[in-house]
């Protein structure tokens, strides 16, 4: 029996005793043998510690036993990621129709109410100037944009003459409103409770919502977002077919090693080490 039970425990893989050995021992070993199959097929920009984590996490729940193993395990990976990028790329799209609208929408809101980034308007000419202005002038340049920014008829010819001087143009106000709309509009994204207060009752008053942007701008993009739908489907059909394959795999591994265990108890038994002890013939004396 003893022989039975050390041949069993080395044909199967031992277990780790906890996921703390699993993570720190097992799966460095198992993504160091991977790296046969080549580096991954990351783009530009994507990070490659979290392919690396997706690939160790993949490793201790799969556990390979050999190369096909193995495998089947850089193709589920592979097919993950694949999946994974195809979905950001997704909700970056709909992200950017939807941040475009947005602006476009604060852009008109500003027109409309100068107050709103009379501030922001005149820290922008403050710049302008300074870039333009000679350098002996320089030091003016925050003085004169205040006295630019009011608007007033007297500030409006004042900021005319002053741009005309410098070889500017007169869509300095349209630059800067288009800049305040677009850093509004990120600020609203990252959360930022200011620019979500402003945002949400500028939208209100109007009577919109960024669902009325998302409705909008997106018939113009349904045709990509479809493709990319067809796309992430087909990675999800491949890698759920090497899925089936990993789980096929190990049921046929498991009816082999319930075989082997067979043979090597029938050996032991052959060998006489458990063999039962014949019951006495009939009359002999116990």
């Amino acid at each position: 029996m003893i022989r039975l039970v050390e041949r069993m425990v080395a044909f199967v893989p031992r277990k780790s005793e906890s996921k703390t050995e699993v993570a720190a021992a097992q799966i460095p070993g198992q993504v160091q043998r991977l790296s046969l199959f080549g580096p991954p097929l990351l783009l530009e920009g994507e990070d490659a510690a979290a392919y690396d984590e997706l690939l160790a996490r993949m490793c201790a729940a799969v556990k390979p036993v050999d190369v096909i193993d193995e495998m089947l395990v850089a193709d589920i990976v592979a097919l993950e990621w694949e999946v994974l990028r195809w979905r950001r790329l997704k909700r970056t799209l709909m992200r950017q129709v939807a941040l475009k609208a947005l602006e476009r929408f604060l852009i008109d809101r500003l027109e409309s109410n100068y107050a709103l980034h009379e501030e922001h308007f005149q820290s922008y000419l403050t710049e302008i100037l300074k870039n333009n202005l000679p350098p002996e002038q320089a030091d003016s340049a925050e003085t004169l944009a205040a006295e630019c920014t009011p608007n007033t008829d007297e500030a409006n010819d004042k900021l005319g003459k002053v741009l005309s001087s410098l070889g500017l143009g007169n869509n300095v106000l349209d630059d800067a409103r288009a800049d305040k709309a677009k850093e509004l509009a990120h600020e609203y994204v990252r959360g930022e409770r200011d620019a979500v207060t402003l945002v949400n009752e500028l939208l209100t008053d109007a009577g919109v919502s960024m669902d009325t942007f998302m409705t909008k701008a997106l018939r113009k993009r349904i045709d990509e977002i479809e493709r990319i739908d067809r796309l992430t489907t087909i990675a999800e059909t491949r890698r759920n077919a090497a899925l089936r394959e990993t789980d096929r795999r190990r049921a046929v591994l498991g009816e082999t090693l319930r075989r082997r265990v067979q043979e090597i108890e029938d050996v032991e038994f052959a060998d006489g080490e458990l063999v039962p002890v014949p019951p006495p013939a009939e009359g002999n004396a116990a």
